[in-house]
């Protein structure tokens, strides 16, 4: 992962693991790539809830009524859905690891910030470009800068 203290990527997979409730973290980027193609349980989006994220992030996963739709029938996530979710967790897990606990990384993700134009981060990882401008905030304030 450019720009990232090896032991800041390596916490952030531990951390992201721990959430999704993977056996265990993913080496590398490659490794990720097939955590998400082969499809997430829609156990993880439960985890997701109980580790404190609210109705509105996860929604933006996965629509409610497709979770419990998916639920019932025993279906794994979409591809596109495990990848909403595996980079929903990573984010946060990058927050954990460079804030210290759940609470402040919960607290910084949802606050709104005026460098997202007035947006909460937590808005903004439904899409590849918002998760990358979080993930740059949060490695700013990692080094010392203030974000």
């Amino acid at each position: 992962m450019p720009g990232y203290d090896v032991a800041l990527a390596d916490r952030q997979r531990s951390l992201t693991a721990a959430l999704l409730g993977l056996d265990q973290p993913p080496a590398d980027d490659l490794a990720v790539v097939r955590v998400v193609r082969n499809r997430l349980r829609t156990q993880a989006i439960g985890a997701l809830q109980a580790a404190g994220l609210d109705a509105r992030a996860l929604s933006r996963i996965i629509p409610r009524r497709t979770l419990e739709h998916r639920r019932q029938k025993g279906e794994a996530l979409s591809l596109e859905e495990s990848e909403r979710a595996y980079r929903t967790a990573s984010i946060l897990a990058l927050a954990e690891a460079v804030f210290g606990n759940r609470d402040k990384a919960l607290s910084w993700l949802n606050t709104p910030k005026e460098r997202f134009g007035g947006e909460a981060a937590v808005d903004l990882v439904d899409t590849d470009v918002g998760a990358r401008l979080v993930e740059d905030a949060l490695i700013q304030i990692d080094e010392g800068y203030f974000a």
